[in-house]
């Protein structure tokens, strides 16, 4: 008597609720629990409303509710990170095509109401297609999953294991659970069934804190680096004349010269720290070297160089410059943000070694990739330095998406931020020391950051739970086919 009371208990909530609130509380939690001013305890159901309108409304006209409810609901999340300068239109950019991509996984679970298996597909194709989105799309990583979790250090070390993939499969996975628990749909699923991904969660949680432990636990040997901010506010047309941009430039070097002074050995600017034109780029690079060398510094300078105005496009690099003052490389941005008129990077990627301590680097947008941090794990960097450029409305979720990637392949980040927080994150994903732009300071950020890699299994083995998800998708296709009815 008393399961069927429990039974008729959850059909009974669920069934009264109209289907317009369970829309109306899936957008309200897609807003709590993406991007800025996010709430990490949301991720594990912001799902369910959706999940459990799809399986109670049965007409094909609320499928089409549906999929204009989810593009208003990823534009209203997508609106939390749109503020000057950012025009609003870049909202239907990326808040249209993150619905469409995630729109496979809802379908699949709307449709197979008969399978037992219908959690574990859900979050297969969830997972999948986020892998596509920022495998294949120019959207990068935004809208992930896992990215629910930015504040939670303890479920982010999982990413050691088996990276995004396999924590945004859980969340998925778990708030499929709670959504057929609250259906009652699956007599037949067992405790175990049931309880399973909550486990696993369980045993995440309990890793988390046993990795974090363990490297704190343990001296690790450390550098001394900085982040140099700039005054500059480049953000394209008009080009600032020299009379504008000459202090500016003097600004920043000499910032650069007090933290080399206050002892950093190796320096990092933000993205866009300076403007130079072509013409005055050598004697640019000549005065970065003299400092480099009489400070005896590793100095990685970002700044723009403007290649054309009609149409208008510029390089957006650094230079990297070892303590001898010579050029160890220039490196473009690989992955420049939609609408983003610079010239996309095809270099490839490469460590340099300063004095034993194998560093890396990216611009910016290109760290919202995790293919891009996983060649670094490939080539062993032990620092990757990330000079970057937000605005406020993705401050400071910006940086917290760079901590990912540190957790993933087990290395040091310096991000050196305009318009942002600039942090220095161990490989654990803690940031060490931190300074936002925004606040009233010198710009200049000190850190010892750690100098030795803390190799993972997901640098070794990669998106091997992506291969596990299609393969689970493509097995339960054929089991579909053979069950079919043969005319």
């Amino acid at each position: 008597m008393l399961s069927i009371s429990k039974s008729f208990s959850h059909q009974q909530v669920v069934q009264s609720v109209p289907n317009i609130w369970w829309l109306i509380t899936g957008v309200a939690l897609y807003i709590g629990a993406h991007l800025s001013y996010g709430i990490d305890l949301l991720g594990w159901f912001f799902c369910v409303p959706f999940l459990l309108f799809l399986r109670k409304a049965s007409r094909k006209k609320s499928l089409l509710w549906f999929m204009l409810v989810l593009f208003i609901a990823w534009t209203l999340t997508t609106a939390k990170i749109i503020t000057p300068p950012i025009p609003f239109g870049l909202v239907f950019l990326f808040s249209l095509p993150i619905a469409l991509i995630q729109l496979p996984g809802y379908l699949v679970w709307r449709f197979s109401t008969r399978s037992q298996w219908s959690s574990l597909l859900f979050a297969s194709v969830m997972t999948i297609m986020e892998w596509l989105q920022y495998s294949f799309t120019p959207f990068a990583s935004w809208g992930v999953a896992a990215y629910t979790q930015s504040n939670h250090l303890e479920i982010m070390q999982s990413l050691s294991l088996f990276g995004m993939p396999g924590l945004s499969f859980l969340i998925y996975w778990i708030n499929a659970t709670i959504a057929e628990k609250l259906l009652n749909e699956k007599e037949e699923h067992t405790l175990i069934q049931t309880l399973l991904p909550f486990s696993i969660l369980f045993l995440l949680l309990i890793y988390g804190s046993l990795r974090i432990g363990n490297y704190s636990s343990h001296g690790v040997d450390t550098l001394h680096v900085a982040a140099v901010g700039t005054d500059s506010e480049y953000s394209g047309l008009p080009l600032p004349d020299e009379s504008q941009n000459a202090p500016l430039k003097a600004r920043l070097l000499r910032r650069t010269r007090q933290a080399a002074q206050n002892g950093a050995s190796m320096i990092v600017w933000n993205e866009a720290a300076a403007v130079i034109m072509p013409s005055g780029e050598h004697s640019w690079i000549d005065t970065l070297s003299k400092i480099a060398k009489e400070n005896k510094i590793s100095l990685i300078a970002a700044y723009v160089v403007p290649v054309s105005t009609e149409p208008f496009e510029f390089k957006n690099q650094y230079v990297f410059l070892g303590n001898d003052g010579n050029i160890r490389q220039y490196y473009q941005k690989h992955e420049p943000v939609p609408g983003e008129p610079s010239v996309k990077g095809k270099e490839a990627l490469k460590v340099e070694d300063i004095g034993g301590v194998l560093v890396g680097g990216a611009i910016c947008y290109d760290y919202d990739y995790p293919y891009l941090a996983r060649q670094y794990g490939d080539l062993k960097a032990d620092i990757v330095v990330v000079p970057s450029s937000d605005w406020r409305g993705i401050d400071p979720i910006h940086t917290q998406m760079a901590a990912f990637r540190a957790v993933e392949q087990g290395h040091s980040i310096i991000r050196s931020t305009r318009f942002g927080l600039s942090a220095a994150i161990n490989p654990t994903g803690k940031m060490i020391a931190q300074m936002s732009s925004f606040d009233n300071n010198d710009k200049i950020m000190h850190s010892w950051l750690p100098v030795k890699r803390h190799p993972t299994l997901y640098s070794i083995l990669g998106d091997w739970v992506v291969g596990l998800a299609f393969t689970f998708v493509l097995f339960q296709v054929f089991i579909n086919l053979k069950k079919s009815p043969k005319h």
